[in-house]
């Protein structure tokens, strides 16, 4: 089984992180993605402004839908600061077995540049197929110290902050989530 991951701390998730994860899914032809929510993310600045129960809820009502979609918890479940390398470690322990090829890692182009700074990034850039989706331009990075399979996927110029902002400001978001994550939203007032 072909595993790609894609981890962020989905506050709320949306339609830019489906599209994403769809797009590599269909492009490099994985039979599994994996949403990854962070407990701590190690570099960003982040707003626990709805429980990890919140955050998970949404994510399994986003990918309700589609069999190639699936949420792992581990990173919650660890604690602490997520280091994607133990991601890895993990995975590859738990999967070792029907795992095909490594594991895909998802990032966006916005990250490529730092991906230097990532705790162990030599070791697991070793240990995963680095897949960069475009995020902020048409035209990918060609230059990186780290070998990466470039995403032609779509841009979709939409983050988790941008939505909680409108949220606040009492702004249009109605159409960034899906539907489902939509109504969990509003039923319980969060971002408010």
């Amino acid at each position: 089984m072909k595993i790609a991951i894609l981890g962020g701390t989905f506050n709320p998730i949306h339609i830019g992180h489906l599209m994403l994860a769809e797009d590599v899914r269909k492009e490099f032809g994985y039979d599994k993605i994996l949403f990854i929510p962070a407990c701590v993310p190690p570099h960003k600045v982040y707003q626990a402004c709805v429980s990890d129960a919140d955050r998970l809820e949404m994510i399994r009502l986003a990918i309700s839908d589609n069999p190639y979609f699936d949420v792992d918890t581990c990173e919650l479940e660890r604690k602490g600061v997520s280091y994607t390398i133990d991601t890895i470690y993990d995975l590859e322990s738990r999967y070792q077995d029907k795992i095909e090829g490594k594991i895909g890692l998802i990032i966006g182009d916005d990250l490529l540049s730092g991906f230097e700074s990532w705790h162990l990034a030599d070791a697991l850039a070793l240990r995963v197929r680095l897949i960069v989706g475009r995020r902020l331009s048409s035209v990918l990075p060609m230059e990186s110290k780290f070998p990466f399979s470039p995403l032609s996927n779509s841009i979709l110029p939409i983050s988790s902050s941008e939505i909680r902002q409108k949220i606040q400001n009492k702004k249009s978001w109605r159409y960034l989530v899906p539907n489902s994550v939509f109504q969990y939203i509003k039923d319980r007032n969060l971002y408010e």
